[in-house]
């Protein structure tokens, strides 16, 4: 080995380390400490959580108490959460008379630009956690037991255990000793969600109330009424009682020049003659095509044979039903009203049908008359009984009553001219007839 000693890296000519020594620059100048008043009763707060953890997540709700004495005013701060699944958490000033509590904490801010450092006294708050179940459960027990001792069983009760004979005595002991209680465990809570399930099962598919009326309402002989409607006008539409397909094909252009150029339309429905010239001066052409569908509708009743009472009347094929119901009727419309009111395939009316292509018919009339008909003419026109015509108009809805001084003077009828008219007015809301159901037994 060699006895010579190993020269260091700057006798080598080596660089050495840029290494310094750490040192502490002096403040320049002086620094100036100011103690500022902590007026605010929600300013800096010091926390302190002894012996637990708060989820970074956790917020808190301030809150106040404010105490009056003889010669000022404390306030205490009291800060809650409920932001946890099962813990509560409550930060509050502490006073247990520990060094701690006597202490009094500051927040020292210093801002090198001003050499100025800003010292604010703060509240001290200690956050405990306690278990949110285990006070639920006494709020529930000591309400159950304020609602037992309250109700007036239990204070009769009471009474006469202190002031009660024998016998009313006796019959507390009995009551309580037969008392039966129900116990709830695993079984009984398995029983019940069991029979539930069965009973929701087997009722699911049941129909409701609503669904009962809506199915009763389609399945009378009568337009689908819109019960929601908010004007008469929007209870039995166009659409509804004609049909947009059946509206295109109607045509009135004969009417409108006829009226025109003053020559008279001769049609066999008094009702429908009545009402052509002033509809076409006016030029009112849907209502004019509605008038069109009534008399298809009169005259395809007109061309029924047959059906005394409660069978059903015939139709005739296709060529006799055109020549009924008139050389100059479009066939395509003839065709129309047949698939319309009449079963398909089938050469007969029955009630139902019947009563169904009444009912468009008195429908109709309402929006031509803007739901104010006097049903003399139809009557006339469908060779029925006042009491037929007025049970058309009341499954609609109307309401049946004679012609008032009003009424007179709009259709230009003296009183005695108008003994066997009877006007039909749709007004909201709807009065349609009752069901009848079981007659109530007769008092003897």
């Amino acid at each position: 080995m060699s006895d010579k000693k190993r020269k260091r890296n700057g006798e080598n000519g080596a660089e050495r380390p840029m290494k310094k020594p750490a040192t502490v620059s002096p403040l320049t100048g002086k620094v100036q400490v100011e103690l500022l008043d902590n007026d605010q009763v929600l300013g800096p707060i010091l926390a302190v959580t002894p012996g637990l953890t708060v989820p970074p997540r956790i917020s808190f709700k301030p809150y106040k108490r404010t105490k009056i004495l003889p010669d000022s005013e404390s306030t205490e701060l009291l800060f809650q959460s409920s932001d946890h699944a099962r813990l509560d958490y409550i930060a509050q000033e502490e006073h247990d008379g520990s060094a701690e509590s006597q202490l009094q904490d500051y927040i020292g801010v210093y801002d090198p630009a001003t050499s100025k450092l800003q010292i604010v006294p703060v509240k001290r708050v200690v956050v405990r956690s306690t278990l949110r179940s285990e006070i639920e459960d006494m709020r529930e027990e000591q309400a159950q037991t304020e609602a037992r001792q309250n109700t007036m069983t239990a204070k009769r009760a009471n009474l006469a255990a202190e002031f009660g004979s024998k016998k009313s005595r006796k019959a507390i002991d009995d009551r309580t000793l037969n008392a039966i209680h129900s116990v709830n465990d695993g079984r009984n809570d398995a029983a019940a969600e069991a029979v539930l399930k069965k009973m929701a099962s087997t009722t699911v598919a049941m129909p409701t109330k609503q669904d009962l009326a809506a199915a009763v309402d389609s399945s009378k002989p009568r337009p689908m009424a819109n019960l929601a409607a908010e004007y008469p006008g929007d209870v039995y539409t166009i659409d509804t009682v004609i049909g947009s397909d059946l509206m295109t094909i109607l045509e009135v252009k004969d009417w409108v020049e006829a009226s025109a150029s003053g020559q008279g339309v001769s049609v066999p429905s008094r009702y429908v003659a009545k009402r052509i010239v002033k509809l076409a001066k006016n030029k009112q052409i849907q209502k004019l095509k509605v008038l069109r569908f009534i008399l298809l509708c009169i005259s395809f009743n007109s061309a029924l044979s047959g059906g005394t009472g409660p069978r059903p009347k015939q139709i005739p094929n296709k060529g006799k039903l055109e020549a009924k119901m008139g050389e100059d009727t479009p066939a395509g419309c003839v065709m129309a009203i047949r698939r319309k009111f009449a079963p398909e395939g089938s050469f007969e009316m029955p009630r139902w049908n019947i009563d169904n292509l009444n009912t468009h018919i008195a429908a109709a009339a309402l929006i031509v008359d803007d739901f104010e008909v006097d049903v003399n003419d139809l009557r006339d026109d469908l060779k029925l009984e006042n009491k037929e015509i007025k049970q058309y108009f009341a499954e609609l809805g109307c309401k049946l009553a004679a012609p008032t001084q009003t009424d007179l003077a709009k259709l230009k009828l003296t009183k005695a001219e108008a003994a066997n008219h009877f006007i039909a007015k749709l007004r909201l809301p709807l009065s349609f007839p009752k069901v009848g159901g079981a007659r109530a037994p007769k008092r003897r």
